[in-house]
């Protein structure tokens, strides 16, 4: 069985120098590589762990670690091992960025109506209105069962402080809706030093119910292996 794992938070630059990024760890995708490895290293020929900022790195023979920055980095990685190798499984629990920056100017230049763009290795800091225009990042996730569509698809959605039934009703519609088999959701609140309440929806809308990134960690790499049987 081939596996991608893809963990931590992207990376979208300004300049040379600066870019946006976001608070993900990858401590939870790093922890599910590893359970995979540890508790079905058998059943795995190769784990491909595609990993942002700061996420630990994912150990053993049978890896592959890939180092990548903004969405478009991503994008362009998965899309190559999912049309040049047999991808059985996808762990998609990257924090991937909604917005990359389109442009770099000023507001002074806004107001004037010069379209000309800040360009340079690295933007002068004494300007005292940058302004940064934002795009939509690709959705990454919406292309993985397009591009392979026997592959087990686990995908992950956070939110911060929504009622638990809107919790389960956006993450089945991120299911549905990318044809993913599972969907791990969890919510801000409920994520704290050595907690981590998920919630591992099912296509029919069932879900397992975890507290700490080991517990997520052994469901999600179960849930898939009965999957695949």
């Amino acid at each position: 069985m081939n596996i991608i794992i893809t963990a931590g938070g992207t990376s979208e630059r300004i300049d040379d120098v600066r870019s946006i990024t976001n608070t993900s760890t990858g401590r939870l995708g790093h922890t599910i590589g590893q359970c995979f490895l540890e508790n079905h290293g058998d059943e795995i020929d190769k784990l491909y762990y595609l990993h942002g900022l700061r996420a630990l790195p994912v150990k053993g023979e049978k890896v592959t670690a890939i180092s990548v920055a903004g969405a478009r980095d991503l994008q362009a990685e998965l899309e190559k091992l999912l049309t040049e190798e047999k991808i059985d499984v996808v762990v998609h629990a990257m924090a991937v960025s909604d917005y990359m920056v389109k442009e770099v100017t000023t507001l002074e230049k806004i107001k004037s109506g010069d379209t000309t763009k800040l360009e340079g290795n690295k933007i002068s800091s004494s300007i005292d209105d940058l302004t940064i225009i934002l795009q939509r990042s690709p959705k990454v996730i919406s292309s993985i069962k397009k591009l392979s569509p026997e592959t087990t698809l686990v995908g992950f959605k956070l939110l911060s402080h929504v009622p638990h039934e809107e919790l389960i009703r956006v993450g089945k519609a991120l299911l549905e809706k990318n044809d993913c088999s599972f969907v791990l959701a969890n919510d801000l609140a409920e994520i704290g030093e050595g907690k981590h309440r998920g919630y591992l929806i099912h296509r029919d809308g069932s879900y397992d119910t975890m507290e700490t990134n080991e517990e997520i960690a052994r469901v999600i790499a179960k849930r898939v292996l009965e999957e695949r049987k």
